[in-house]
């Protein structure tokens, strides 16, 4: 069975957007590559099936529900809340990210696509923003709508956006912004995926990830462990309806 032309593309563009991270990241790291002495995550084995389309709602497993997991911390018992913006046909791309859990709070800018010479193939290679920045796929969905909002970044050097990612846990809260309006998500899954030396099929089977969906979602990419690309990390989350404002940072 041979996987359709939009699976291959998106193999494709993981696989060179993976390259671009780890070389930009090289020239800013030097020699001195320190991996994590441990890491928490699970690997997920890599598969030998042909290519999936992009996952379905129920693909994923336990997504967490909206009124499954109120936003509030414990001890705090105030009533007042921030309703979840309306969705509009307004254009809203993400401008910040903060994952409070892990300490992660980074400027989101617009990551396109540029086409290049990858063995005698013209393919389409994401940029990559800055170490500190994260970017936004700009042909993934802006918030608040029904689609998959992908957001990637560097996990190195010490100060990159997306450096301690790899402690995120399923419950842990993501809040995107457009401008100044919040859009908060929960983590529903954290993947840990093979990826550098895996056969090409593969590695188009992790790019489903980074696919449009018919539900709304958030899709954290990022490399691991520490200055390596050995593997990628894959954290998605699912929209929260109702917050309590003193969450908001």
């Amino acid at each position: 069975m041979t996987s359709s032309p939009l699976v291959r593309r998106g193999g494709n563009i993981l696989v060179l957007a993976g390259l671009a991270l780890l070389v930009a990241s090289a020239l800013l790291a030097g020699p001195s590559l320190v991996p994590y002495v441990t890491s928490r995550l699970q690997l997920v084995p890599a598969q030998n099936a042909a290519p999936a389309a992009a996952p379905a709602a129920d693909e994923t497993g336990p997504l967490l529900a909206a009124t499954d997991v109120p936003f509030a911390p414990a001890g705090v018992s105030s009533t007042a809340t921030v309703p979840r913006p309306v969705a509009t046909a307004v254009f809203r791309s993400p401008t910040r990210i903060v994952l409070p859990a892990v300490g992660v709070d980074a400027v989101v800018v617009p990551s396109s696509w540029e086409l290049v010479d990858v063995d005698g193939s013209t393919q389409r290679m994401w940029t990559v923003p800055e170490a500190r920045l994260a970017g936004w796929h700009e042909d993934s969905a802006p918030l608040g709508i029904p689609g998959n909002t992908v957001i990637s970044g560097h996990n190195w050097p010490q100060d990159a956006a997306f450096r301690d990612l790899y402690l995120t846990e399923p419950g842990d809260p993501v809040i995107l912004y457009a401008g100044g309006t919040p859009f908060v998500y929960r983590v529903a899954r954290v993947l840990l995926l093979p990826e550098a030396g895996q056969p090409l099929q593969v590695r188009q089977e992790n790019a489903r990830y980074i696919q449009p969906t018919s539900d709304e979602r958030v899709t954290l990419v990022t490399c691991h462990p520490y200055g390596q690309l050995t593997h990628r990390l894959i954290v998605i989350a699912r929209p929260v309806d109702v917050v309590l404002p003193e969450q908001l940072p």
